[in-house]
């Protein structure tokens, strides 16, 4: 099977151990990416990414299209780099790694139903007559191609076009464009595409409400536990400089305001005996500086960021419990919480509000509690009450962890592919 995975940070290390996933299992790989993309930290520390020949890896290869504009990868590649790219490639799937509302979705879902037309479906953009000659001469002709988009989005107005709410002439003008272009690439979507797998089960809920009817997946992003896994805890916390006899509650991941952090520094003031440790940085930051310093907490707090990925296993590895206190805003609750998985695979206790898919991720990992979002009180009782939870003498920690890992995303997706190709 030749596959063809299309995805906008597809430069990232993390994604790269499902590449070499995909070809240990016998696939025949190659990756559209963006040739250089901007990105708010803490996305990478870099700004964004920028293909170079370094990103290049044996066993399969990349393929750097422009963009729109690199700041906005929400606008799409520049399409007719985009289609030589894809008619090059010539895939038996195509596999975007974007959102069911997405726009470069539907570029793609045009160039595949031009270069291939769409065997089970009829219209203008299935079977172009006027376009016939594109593909007389090819090998290709009434070749299924099936499209799959990976959704994570759990909020339905984001899937649905804008409102006219606006705060300035751009955004009302950036709000009314996108109001044409998004029913535009709903509908192609919803007509063409021929799968959707998902990181939760909420977005292929919201999906279905919406109607879409094609075949639907649940499979959990994939974690490369070969960075991920138990470690001495006094070692590292000899090497950061954190005391060895102290009780250290933790979180990893961006500063932003729905991530609840203030909840959790709140509730640590109040537990005397625990310390905190955040590592991340975000435009939150310094209102999360000034509540330590209101709550006198700066003698019981460690910050650190700019943290290599390889490393942050070390940091997971000092934690006594991991909390993730994130908040359900209009337009975001938690999608995954991938943070979950890593602490998990270092054999933390956790303790998980009740945004979003937190609960479903933490299904049936004994040493884990669920409170109710925005209630420091029942955070504070949560921490407490996670300083007894234990594993169970017959648990087997890597058999739990399986369907998070590399391994079976690959799996699972391939066989989701050769059932659309059936």
């Amino acid at each position: 099977m030749k596959l063809l995975i299309i995805y906008h940070c597809g430069l990232s290390g993390d994604v790269k151990a499902s590449y070499r996933e995909y070809v240990g299992q016998g696939i025949d790989l190659a990756v559209i990416v963006p040739s250089k993309i901007i990105l708010q930290l803490p996305h990478t520390s870099s700004g964004g990414y920028f293909y170079g020949s370094k990103d290049d890896e044996s066993g399969y290869r990349f393929f750097p299209v422009d963009l729109r504009k690199p700041q906005s990868y929400g606008e799409g590649f520049k399409f007719f780099q985009l289609f030589k790219t894809i008619k090059k490639i010539n895939p038996d799937v195509i596999h975007v790694y974007d959102e069911y509302s997405s726009f470069y979705l539907a570029q793609v879902i045009i160039c595949r139903n031009i270069l291939y037309g769409h065997p089970s479906k009829t219209g203008i953009l299935a079977k172009p007559k006027i376009l016939a000659s594109l593909r007389k001469d090819t090998a290709w002709r009434g070749k299924k191609v099936p499209i799959v988009c990976y959704a994570a989005q759990n909020i339905q107005n984001k899937i649905l076009p804008p409102s006219f709410i606006f705060d300035s002439l751009g955004h009302f003008l950036k709000r009314t464009l996108r109001k044409i272009i998004q029913p535009i690439a709903l509908f192609l979507n919803k007509k063409y595409l021929d799968g959707v797998t998902g990181i939760s089960t909420e977005p292929l809920e919201i999906i279905k409400k919406i109607g879409a009817r094609m075949p639907m997946r649940r499979i959990f992003y994939g974690v490369d536990f070969g960075v991920f896994y138990p470690k001495s805890r006094n070692v590292y916390r000899e090497k950061l400089g954190i005391p060895k006899d102290i009780k250290l509650i933790g979180n990893i991941g961006r500063f932003n305001e729905e991530k609840g952090l203030q909840n959790l520094i709140k509730a640590t003031s109040q537990l005397d005996k625990y310390y905190l440790m955040l590592l991340g940085s975000g435009t939150y930051e310094p209102t999360l500086q000034n509540i330590i310093d209101s709550l006198g907490l700066r003698k019981r707090f460690f910050h650190f960021k700019n943290i290599d990925r390889q490393d942050l296993a070390n940091y997971y590895n000092v934690l006594d419990v991991f909390v993730l206190p994130s908040l359900t805003t209009l337009d975001w609750k938690e999608q995954y919480g991938r943070v979950l998985v890593e602490a998990m695979a270092c054999g933390l206790t956790i303790v998980g509000s009740s945004s979003g898919a937190i609960s479903e991720v933490l299904e049936g990992y004994p040493k884990s509690l669920i409170f109710k979002e925005d209630d420091v009180k029942d955070l504070i009782e949560k921490i407490k009450e996670a300083e007894n939870l234990k594993f169970p003498e017959n648990f087997n920690l890597d058999e739990f962890l399986y369907k998070f890992g590399v391994e079976n995303f690959v799996r699972e997706h391939i066989k989701f592919y050769n059932e659309l190709l059936k």
